[in-house]
């Protein structure tokens, strides 16, 4: 049950690297709220800065790289702006994440019930007793079964599944406010993807915690969000509800994912696909970033960047065709 309450509050986030090349944008000028209740998603190919926005947002930004502008509003409380011991505090406790590959976030040198109580007495300062009770209850209210026998076991013996269901146990395990989710069904088999989402939507409706998923593929966004922003190349270029992006979607970039994604009811041999490549931090094309892949553009794209404007109620498009509508209204 959504309130309407924004309990996470990105602001013009600017996120850079320093590289021998010099200084590099990843992130530049994003913004978006996550009420509590609601699942918002990002959404984009690879590189457009999905990833590097969630880890701006923990604070886990490798040390070559820097929240140089903008605020992160947790709770009216900007994150931007607080020490290393402050943010321990939160992460893993009022503000949580499932990382795109379980194996790798998983230790394997120690066993699964070990990791899992860890954060518990870490954050809920607990005894082992009771550290060891609440997580074999965490296991098995994420449908994991036998759960005594993989609270002692190691990683490498569990399914990619499996792996999953405890990642979300380890990040449920606090009762966040905020679960952050980057690609949470990537590698895994369809069936399984959708028992996934079946979870984390009940967990969250349960507990009224806010979502945000980081995702490319607009089948968990049409299951799973309320809300949508599409990046590309470090920018929110469409920012919209969920239903109008699917049923009138208007940045061309946009229109172009969902063009390039398969349907049931088409008989398509073959699939529509945008051209080019996502340019990379380094090489970004002046004007629009956008403009050379994009089959609409104009002079005015190759030259200028257009700004992220308001088109109808709650539908943000940064396209100078809309601009060039608006003039002329």
């Amino acid at each position: 049950m959504k309130t309407g309450t924004a309990i996470l509050d990105v602001d013009n986030l600017h996120t850079y690297f320093r590289t021998e090349h010099g200084i590099i944008p990843s992130v530049n000028g994003v913004s978006f709220e996550v009420n509590e209740g609601e699942t918002l998603a990002i959404v984009g190919e690879s590189g457009s800065g999905k990833s590097v926005t969630s880890l701006s947002i923990m604070g886990l930004i490798e040390s070559a790289g820097k929240v140089e502008k903008g605020s992160i509003l947790f709770e009216g409380k900007d994150l931007t702006k607080i020490g290393n011991k402050e943010y321990r505090k939160l992460r893993g406790n009022d503000i949580a994440m499932i990382f795109q590959e379980p194996l790798s976030s998983l230790n394997p040198l120690f066993t699964i019930g070990n990791q899992l109580s860890e954060s518990i007495k870490l954050h809920q300062k607990v005894d082992k007793k009771v550290a060891k009770e609440k997580s074999i209850e965490m296991l098995r209210h994420v449908g994991i079964p036998r759960a005594e026998k993989v609270f002692n076991s190691f990683p490498h013996v569990l399914s990619g599944g499996m792996r999953q269901r405890v990642m979300i146990a380890m990040a449920l395990s606090c009762n966040p406010k905020v679960l952050i989710a980057d690609e949470p069904t990537t590698a895994l088999d369809v069936t399984i993807q959708a028992q996934i989402l079946e979870l984390m939507k009940k967990l969250a409706k349960e507990n009224n915690t806010a979502i945000l998923m980081i995702t490319h593929d607009l089948g968990v966004v049409a299951e799973m969000a309320d809300k949508v922003v599409v990046m590309y190349a470090g920018q929110v270029v469409e920012h919209t509800d969920v239903y109008t992006l699917f049923s009138n979607p208007k940045h061309p970039y946009t229109k172009g994912l969902l063009n390039s994604t398969p349907k049931f009811h088409e008989s398509e041999e073959v699939l529509s696909s945008i051209t080019g490549m996502v340019p990379t931090p380094a090489n970004m094309p002046k004007g629009c970033k956008f403009h050379p892949r994009c089959p609409f553009a104009t002079e005015v794209c190759k030259l200028k960047e257009p700004v992220l404007k308001e088109i109808d109620s709650d539908h943000k498009v940064r396209c100078w065709l809309y601009e060039e509508e608006e003039d002329a209204i």
